[in-house]
């Protein structure tokens, strides 16, 4: 049965929220006035064996992080996305133990890692600004797959990294406390439960960064 979307957005910012309030426990003493937010848009798309599992891409992502500069090009920060995977099969006969049915079976997964994040830019002039990064933490994962009206349902915390690169464009090349951030991540994200071995996957990211203060 699909999640309904509100209950898949309240998920989403209670998740969000819980980011921030342990970002500004860490941070705001440290960050003063340079601590920026990143926020935008997010689709995944399945690979390997999670693609075997799972067809449809995800097109309902976001993304939001908080990024502390360190220096004129490396940032480090937190950061929490969310994806929302779904996908129905027309009724077919399955070998069960209890024996043959014939259902409908829908597959929905929600994944929304929980990361410290790193990025650095390789050049520190112009307009177009490359960047590559690394994440690591934790992946609150939600699965459910059902045979009509019965199946499994199963949350799990695993451990999660990602890799990603792309491009800053500053709206002001002097100081580069705001503008649009384009690229691509590879997310790596365990995950064993009923024939699912991983929940790896990799995407497209188009997000504004603005300063906080």
């Amino acid at each position: 049965m699909k999640l309904p979307k509100n209950n898949i957005i309240k998920n989403f910012l209670i998740h969000s929220f819980t980011v921030v309030i342990l970002v500004f426990g860490v941070t705001e003493a440290k960050a003063q006035d340079r601590l920026i937010f990143k926020i935008g848009y997010h689709p995944s798309f399945p690979l390997g064996s999670f693609k075997d599992y799972m067809g449809n891409n995800s097109f309902r992502g976001y993304v939001g992080e908080f990024l502390y500069p360190i220096n004129e090009q490396w940032k480090v920060g937190l950061g929490v996305s969310f994806n929302d995977y779904y996908e129905k099969h027309a009724r077919q006969l399955y070998e069960m133990e209890e024996g043959t049915v014939s259902a409908v079976v829908t597959n929905s997964i929600q994944t929304t890692p929980i990361m410290l994040k790193a990025s650095y830019e390789l050049t520190k002039t112009g307009w177009i600004r490359p960047y590559a990064g690394v994440g690591g933490g934790f992946n609150l994962i939600s699965y459910s797959r059902y045979f009509g009206e019965f199946g499994d349902k199963k949350t799990s915390f695993k451990p999660a990294a990602s890799a990603e690169a792309g491009i800053n464009i500053p709206f002001n090349r002097e100081t580069r406390a705001a503008g649009i951030s384009v690229g691509g991540h590879f997310n790596y994200m365990p995950f064993k439960f009923d024939g699912l071995k991983n929940l790896n996957n990799w995407g497209l990211q188009a997000a504004v960064y603005f300063p906080l203060r």
